[in-house]
């Protein structure tokens, strides 16, 4: 008894140790793993290859505190040398993608950074315009990407068009007014309501002058007309998608024409087609005993 007690006694003490030396070899292959990361992450860094180094970042699968390491070496180096290099292109195209693989205080530099730059680039373009240097404005139109798609930038670019063109207008006004938001309040307001209620060419036989109410009309106008291309757009793509969806299959119910011609059966033989106060029925004649019937465009029954 007092043997096999010893028996049990030692394969729980060596069971123990196995435990022991099974976790301390997994956080010692962890680290290992690790510390490869970061060498490959750093590699990547001194050969500025940054778009490769942010996806591996982006694809990275370490325990949450070697995350926090990398964050905090890789991270921190990869943010101060783009600052240094003065890099506002990757950080400002990037910016949400890296948001996710630095730190709360890197994010926070960058953040800075990049506002800096933007303010810098602005105030050019207002001195630009204001200067009516229109080379150096389709420069820094052509050239600054980033900031198209801020609301003063591209309000200033407009405006800047605005007055390479017949000014006393109602053609000039109402272009302005298309690319320029009425609730805009960013840099030279002013200046483009002028231009868009411009009075100066106010005439019983023309259009115009553009009131307020005029330009939130237009506004309106733009933004519906705008949703109804983008709809009708969608709606073609999935017209499409539906009718290569069809090829190589037999026709089924809900189908249009455009799909069932897509479909196996293609072309019909004939078509007899009856219209009535509650709509067009057409029946597909395909031979054979085979035919199809459709209710106002749409696949509703069938004979094979």
């Amino acid at each position: 008894m007092i043997k096999v007690k010893h028996l049990v006694i030692g394969l729980g003490l060596s069971l123990l140790l196995s435990g022991c030396n099974s976790k301390e070899d997994v956080k010692e292959n962890t680290e290992i793993s690790a510390e490869s990361e970061i060498q490959a992450l750093e590699t990547l860094l001194k050969e500025k290859k940054y778009e490769d180094l942010l996806v591996k970042m982006e694809t990275l699968h370490l325990p949450e505190s070697e995350t926090d390491k990398m964050k905090a070496t890789v991270g921190t180096k990869f943010v101060d040398q783009l600052i240094k290099e003065k890099n506002t292109e990757f950080l400002g195209s990037r910016y949400n993608r890296m948001r996710l693989i630095v730190s709360r205080d890197n994010w926070s530099k960058m953040e800075k950074f990049v506002g800096q730059g933007e303010k810098i680039k602005l105030d050019e373009m207002e001195q630009a315009v204001r200067s009516n240097d229109f080379q150096k404005i389709k420069e820094m139109y052509e050239n600054e990407k980033l900031l198209k798609e801020d609301d003063e930038f591209s309000a200033m670019y407009n405006y800047a068009l605005y007055l390479q063109t017949d000014q006393n207008s109602y053609k000039a006004s109402g272009a302005l007014a298309l690319a320029v938001d009425p609730n805009y309040e960013g840099r030279m307001r002013d200046e483009i309501v002028a231009g868009v209620t411009n009075t100066s060419y106010k005439n019983p036989l023309t259009f115009g002058p553009i009131t307020m109410d005029d330009w939130k009309y237009i506004e309106s106008e733009y933004r519906e007309n705008l949703a109804n291309m983008e709809r009708i757009a969608i709606g073609e793509k999935e017209r499409k998608e539906r009718i290569e969806s069809a090829r190589g299959k037999n026709p089924t119910l809900g189908m249009t024409y455009d799909e069932v011609k897509a479909s196996l059966w293609g072309e019909p033989v004939d078509v007899n087609r009856t219209v009535t106060q509650y709509g067009t029925h057409e029946q597909w004649v395909y031979g054979n005993g085979q035919y199809l019937y459709f209710d106002d465009g749409v696949l509703t029954s069938f004979q094979d």
